[in-house]
C-alpha cells in the first residue's frame, strides 16, 4: 500500500506521520520520543493535537487484548480494544508497540474508529466485532474505509507452534497467514486483519506499512525492547 500518502511532520522537535484521507478526517501516528526519558510521552501527544484544536478532546483506551468495542460520545478513558464515534472533533487514540493499529472511517456517515489488533485480538476477530457494533448503529461495512499503521511485520513476528495451532483450531483460513523459515514459524498480523476487513467489504486507504521491530530509530517495539514506550495512533473527524 502506498506509504507516500502519509506525510512525516517535524514540529517543535516532534516527529509524527499525518494522513488526510478525506477533507474532514485526519490520522496521526507518533514516532519515538527524543527529548527526554518519558517513554509514553502523553504530554507531547496532547501537544500534537493543539494545532488541530483537539488537545482537550481525546479518548484513550485501557487496552487488554480483548475483543471489546465501545461506542463513545465524549473524551476520557475507556476499557476496550476498539472504539468508534459519530461525534465531530473527538479524537480517538490507540497505543501500540508491535500490535496492528487500525483506523476506520465512513465517507457516507460521520463514523470514525480505531482498533488495537494484537495476536489475541486478531485470533478473536476483533475487526468483525467492530463491524457488528457499527451495524447496530445502522452503518454498513461496505461504506467503510480503513488504514493500517506501523506494526511488527511478518519478517519479525516469530511465534510458537502453539500459536499456529490456536489459529488453526479457531480460524482454519488463518493458516495462510503463517510462514515457516529456518528460524521457526512467523505470523503476518497485517495480512490477517486485511483479510477480515476485506471480507466485510471495507476498502483500504493508504496504509503505513512499516515494521516497528525493524524500524529501531522510528518506533517503539515491545518485542525488541520489552519495557518500551508506546506509539500513538489518532483519528479525528473535524467539523466543516
Amino acid at each position: 500500500m502506498p506509504e507516500k500518502a502519509w506525510r512525516l511532520i517535524l514540529k517543535d522537535g516532534l516527529r509524527f506521520y499525518l494522513l488526510d484521507p478525506s477533507p474532514d478526517v485526519k490520522l496521526l501516528f507518533t514516532t519515538r520520543r527524543s527529548r527526554d526519558n518519558d517513554p509514553d510521552h502523553n504530554l507531547d501527544v496532547r501537544n500534537q493535537l493543539v494545532p488541530f484544536g483537539l488537545d482537550g478532546s481525546l479518548v484513550t483506551m485501557n487496552q487488554t487484548h480483548s475483543n471489546s468495542v465501545v461506542h463513545v460520545d465524549g473524551p476520557g478513558e475507556i476499557k476496550a480494544d476498539g472504539c468508534f464515534t459519530t461525534q465531530e472533533n473527538l479524537a480517538l487514540s490507540v497505543r501500540v508497540a508491535d500490535c496492528v493499529p487500525i483506523f476506520v472511517w465512513s465517507e457516507k456517515r460521520s463514523l470514525i474508529g480505531v482498533i488495537h489488533a494484537g495476536r489475541r485480538g486478531t485470533l478473536s476477530k476483533i475487526v468483525l466485532r467492530f463491524v457488528e457494533k457499527i451495524q447496530k448503529e445502522g452503518i454498513s461495512s461496505h461504506r467503510l474505509r480503513y488504514s493500517l499503521g506501523p506494526s511488527i511485520g511478518k519478517c519479525c513476528y516469530k511465534v510458537g507452534e502453539n500459536v499456529l495451532n490456536e489459529f488453526r483450531e479457531a480460524w482454519p483460513e488463518a493458516v495462510g497467514f503463517f510462514s515457516r523459515k529456518k528460524e521457526g514459524v512467523y505470523l503476518d498480523l497485517r495480512a490477517a486483519n486485511r483479510f477480515l476487513l476485506r471480507s466485510v467489504g471495507a476498502v483500504e486507504g493508504a496504509s503505513l506499512d512499516l515494521c516497528t521491530h525493524c524500524e529501531r530509530k522510528r518506533f517503539y517495539s515491545y518485542r525488541r525492547e520489552r519495557g518500551a514506550g508506546r506509539n500513538w495512533g489518532i483519528i479525528v473527524r473535524r467539523s466543516s
